[in-house]
This record gives C-alpha cells, structure tokens and sequence, in this order.
C-alpha cells in the first residue's frame, strides 16, 4: 500500500510512504532523493526496495530534497531539515520502531549527519557514503598500475608524476560532499555505535575515486569499524548507480537481509 504524505514548510514536500499489507516490523527506511535524481531513485532504485522490503514486513518512506524532482527550493528548508521534518511528520504513526535512513552518494551524507543528530535513528545505509584515503587506498592505485602491461607502466607513472607535480588539482569528491575530518568521523561513528546505531555500508567500483580497498574502510574509522553493529562490503563490479540489474538484485537482497538480521525482534543483532 502506497500513501502520499505532505510534510515540510506549509507542507510543500511531499514523499510516498509505502507499507506492507500485513503487519510491519522494524524501523521505518527513510530514503531521501539523492544527487539530481528524483525520489523514484537512479533507475527506480528506491521504488524496487520499497516493495521489495514491504513483502518482508518493512515500510519505507521516499521523498525529494527541496530543489530536486517535484520540490522547489525552500527558504530556510534544505535537504537535512527536510528530512528531520520527514522524521516529525512520520513519527507519531509510524516512528515506534524508530528510523532507518540513507541511500547513495548524498543521500548517505544525509543520514550519517541526521544519525549523529537525532536518537530516532536506529540504522544508516550508507551506499558510497564517507571514506577517506590513506595508505590502502594508495597501495591499491599502485597494484592497480601494476597489473597493466608493462608497456603502459612508463606513461602511467609520468601521468602521475605530472600530476604530483602541478600546482592546481581538479575538483575531487570531497568538494562536493559534506563530509566531517576523518578524526571527527570517527569520534562520530562511535558515539553511533555507542548507542547502538546499525550501519550498512556498500561501497562500489565507480567510487574509485574515492574507495579502492577492503581495508580502507578500518582505516578511516578506526576500529569502531569492526563492532558487530557494522557491516561493510565492497562491489568493486558495480557502477555508482547499480545500472544492472543483477548488481540492484543484489543490492535488494543485501539490504533486506540486513534490516531483518540487524532490527530482528524481539531483540535486536
């Protein structure tokens, strides 16, 4: 069963909430639209995991940030206070179990920044959400020369060189992303797991820019990294965007058995 819900400034925002027939279990997955794309999702992601997790007992509720899809910008009202007021009107029917809430690239930054702020939320999905760089994020740029012909070996390593060299960079992700220091991302993360926040991060091939290795991710967290309360797994097969349709099964199947494994009841993983 799918609801609109009006919410926001004069309600001008509007998100669909979508609940299973029977009855529901767990948190509520808040989905804010990320990017430029609409709340429907990129190649109607979030739409296939709402009714693929209201057939497990989950609800959902997808929406677009003020500027994107059918909202206009608002004065005072962007993307987080959008989604806190998400949270407020979604609370007093459907906020028991408390709130999930994430989605890819900035959408991600969205839910760890209302995570760190509001106790609703019980769960974060973070799908190329924050990393930082470091010595395995290195290691894997160089194996990944090294497993070029040797013939190509010279010209890559003069590109790099030449870059190392020059006094201007281009833009790189984090100029566009509202990310905190890796030290305050740490002292954040484990405050989340302190109070018993799940996380499920999935990082991808296309944010190779951004993430090239397993072991990055303890790296940049620490070893709040490790807790049971966190799972991580890196797709290097996969876009940015899950353009296929075996990597958004996956995706699918990925996220719906870690609602149930992480929110299961009575008690939780």
């Amino acid at each position: 069963m799918e609801t609109i819900v009006r919410f926001g400034p004069q309600d001008q925002l509007v998100g669909v909430l979508c609940e299973p027939d029977g009855g529901s279990r767990g948190p509520l997955l808040v989905l804010p639209s990320a990017g430029l794309q609409p709340r429907f999702g990129p190649f109607r992601l979030h739409v296939e995991l709402a009714r693929r997790l209201a057939r497990s007992g989950v609800r959902t509720f997808r929406f677009d940030v003020p500027g994107v899809g059918e909202a206009n910008r608002l004065n005072g009202c962007g993307p987080h206070e959008a989604t806190l007021a998400a949270l407020d009107v979604l609370a007093p029917r459907h906020g028991g179990e408390g709130f999930v809430v994430g989605g890819v690239c900035s959408a991600a930054d969205i839910a760890w920044n209302i995570a760190v702020a509001d106790a609703r939320v019980r769960g974060v999905l973070m799908l190329d959400g924050l990393s930082f760089g470091g010595p395995w994020f290195q290691w894997a740029k160089i194996m990944g020369v090294l497993r070029r012909s040797p013939l190509q070996w010279p010209g890559v390593i003069a590109r790099m060189f030449q870059r190392a060299r020059t006094q201007e960079r281009g833009p790189v992700m984090a100029d566009y992303r509202e990310w905190p220091t890796r030290e305050q991302a740490q002292q954040e993360f484990a405050r989340l797991v302190q109070r018993e926040v799940h996380s499920l991060w999935v990082y991808t091939g296309g944010y190779a820019t951004t993430f090239q290795h397993p072991r990055q991710f303890a790296w940049s967290f620490g070893d709040v990294a490790r807790d049971r309360r966190v799972t991580m797994v890196f797709w290097p097969d996969c876009d940015h965007t899950f353009f296929a349709r075996s990597h958004r099964d996956r995706l699918l199947d990925t996220v719906d058995q870690w609602l149930g494994a992480a929110f299961a009841s009575p008690g939780r993983a």
